[in-house]
């Protein structure tokens, strides 16, 4: 208070920088967020400002251009209060996978939960139902290490079934992807016997989210079957809510959930952007008429999130705005977990960074990190597996089958305070031999993901068949519900859910199983040569296991303590519950 008065002078000074350098206060606005001055200048007077000279840079691929400046300076005194000045040397753009995708027209079809989304789980055998892939084995705890079940999660991880039915899992979807009740029906009948045949989620349909029973397949249903299955197994009786965001035709996009949440996000920071998310009412044939949903939607204690997009598909203006949205949250007492994805260093898809700033096959390039696994305010989650022959008591590897664990360093977010030490000591222990043609090898990004669970082979109801599926999908709810399992227990102690849980993560890093072999280098895949074009066992020729290292490279590898694979670990609910029950 002492320092009240001169603070409020600071602030108040009409004799401040751009009016002592004849911008007329007349020229200058806020922006709605209230946190940017806008300013008209011509280029020589802005030269002249920040001491530098603009050039025009063009993209040698696409043609676009962009205004820019290779340095600039601002006085001494104005540094602390500034944090950034644009267009000056950054480049608020995404990379474009093809000369014919810029910034200003992205389609629905890049949204989450599209055909082609590299999040969505990965395919393996049928493996009970008609006409099985393999033969089928019995479902037990000898078999956790070729087919997970809830209680193979169960003993991997030191928890017990829900009780109370004092806390509350939200699980969000977007449109085409659905589930199927009898789906979830089989899936009881099967491996949880004590949940009642027909247990729904309850739902929440945003702007014109259907569950849409129309086309019922993998690629539409594996990923709700998927989450909802293993949420519903893990915390029953605890509730589980479903966010169905979007419509048939637009989709949507995380911005669209969120505003759904938070009334002002819908116009925070000018907001959301046309180009990626979904502009409701739906002018298409068939689409949702109504206005887009801002606000009217609780948020659950704990939301699972098993989508994400590469860093590089959005701009760091779009991803900055967003990441204050899960800080938002965290303020709220919400947990906020996503995937951090399956391809290792790569990105969504198995794609790479080019040197012509475009996606390439995987092969080569620089490393290609997710979002929102990148932003501090969300929990990332990796991927490990039980070691092939292994019992479900051994220690777990960073998992290699199908799928790698996405992981590596922001090009966006900079290092946060909680993970300083950890990251820190990676670098000091076990720095990778990469350089910066690589990856951000700053040590002053931030690392993700931040823990990690089980991800290969888990047993799935799906399309009336029991089916295993791989991915970062599945660890993401596994994870989600061990927190809704401690928040039971925090909730029926006379205390509140535990809310923005990374800080306490890193600060009791022996509450998880540490991770310290197995690597996410790329994907594994078979080619496969015939005598003939019909593919059967009597024209077999040759078979080639082809290992697509990550980026050219052989990725980062899981060393003890945390590193950018497997994060902390995996959790031991136990300790966690220790943890967790000692905070206020």
């Amino acid at each position: 208070m002492d320092m009240l008065h001169d603070m409020l002078m600071d602030v108040s000074d009409p004799d401040n920088w751009l009016a002592a350098s004849d911008i007329d206060p007349s020229r200058t606005s806020l922006s709605k967020g209230r946190n940017w001055i806008n300013f008209n200048a011509t280029i020589s007077e802005v030269e002249s400002l920040l001491r530098t000279e603009y050039k025009i840079f063009s993209h040698v691929a696409t043609g676009h251009t962009h205004v820019a400046c290779d340095e600039y300076s601002i006085p001494e005194n104005l540094s602390a209060h500034i944090d950034l000045i644009m267009p000056t040397v950054h480049f608020d753009v995404r990379v474009p996978s093809s000369p014919s995708m810029d910034k200003r027209a992205a389609p629905a079809s890049t949204r989450p939960g599209r055909p082609g989304d590299g999040f969505l789980p990965k395919k393996g055998p049928i493996i009970s139902g008609p006409s099985p892939d393999v033969a089928p084995q019995p479902f037990s705890l000898t078999t956790c290490n070729t087919q997970i079940t809830p209680e193979c999660l169960r003993a991997l991880y030191n928890f017990p079934n829900g009780t109370l039915a004092k806390s509350s899992l939200g699980i969000v979807e977007y449109t085409p992807q659905a589930y199927l009740q009898g789906d979830l029906n089989l899936f009881y009948s099967t491996l949880a016997r004590q949940i009642p045949s027909g247990t729904a989620p309850t739902q929440n349909k945003i702007d014109g989210g259907t569950v849409q029973t129309a086309t019922q397949n993998y690629d539409d249903n594996a990923e709700s079957d998927l989450d909802l299955e293993y949420a519903i197994a893990l915390v029953y009786p605890q509730r589980v809510t479903l966010y169905q965001v979007g419509d048939l035709q637009e989709g949507a996009s995380f911005n669209n959930f969120l505003d759904a949440l938070d009334a002002s996000y819908c116009t925070f920071e000018e907001g959301d952007d046309p180009s990626q998310d979904s502009v409701y009412p739906d002018p298409a044939t068939g689409g949702y008429k109504g206005a887009e949903q801002c606000g009217g939607f609780a948020s659950t204690s704990v939301i699972s999130n098993s989508y994400g997009y590469n860093e590089a598909d959005l701009t760091p203006f779009y991803e900055q705005r967003q990441c204050q949205e899960y800080a938002k949250l965290g303020l709220q007492g919400v947990t906020v977990l996503y995937s951090s994805g399956d391809y290792g260093v790569a990105g969504n898809g198995n794609q790479c960074i080019g040197p012509n700033g475009q996606y390439n096959d995987g092969t080569s390039g620089k490393f290609n990190p997710s979002f929102p696994g990148t932003c501090p305010y969300v929990t990332s989650v990796g991927g490990t597996q039980i070691k092939p022959g292994a019992s479900v008591t051994s220690p777990e590897e960073a998992v290699q089958t199908v799928v790698h664990s996405g992981g590596g360093f922001s090009n966006v977010f900079s290092l946060p305070s909680f993970q300083s030490s950890a990251v820190k000591s990676y670098f000091t222990n076990h720095k990778p031999s990469y350089t910066a043609a690589q990856y951000n090898n700053s040590q002053a990004t931030r690392g993700y993901p931040d823990l990690s669970a089980n991800a290969a082979n888990y047993a799935v109801a799906l399309n009336g068949k029991i089916q295993l599926v791989y991915g970062t999908s599945a660890s993401c709810p596994t994870v989600a519900s061990i927190i809704t399992l401690i928040n039971e227990q925090r909730v029926n102690a006379g205390k509140k859910p535990v809310g923005y849980i990374n800080p306490t993560l890193y600060a009791n890093p022996t509450m998880f199983n540490d991770i310290t072999t197995g690597g996410n280098a790329g994907t594994f895949c078979w080619r496969v040569k015939l005598h003939s074009a019909t593919p059967s066992a009597a024209v077999l020729k040759r078979a080639e296991l082809i290992i697509i290292l990550g980026c050219g490279t052989a990725g980062f590898t899981a060393v003890s303590g945390w590193d950018p694979v497997t994060g902390l670990g995996t959790p031991n609910y136990q300790k966690m519950l220790t943890v967790f029950m000692n905070l206020a």
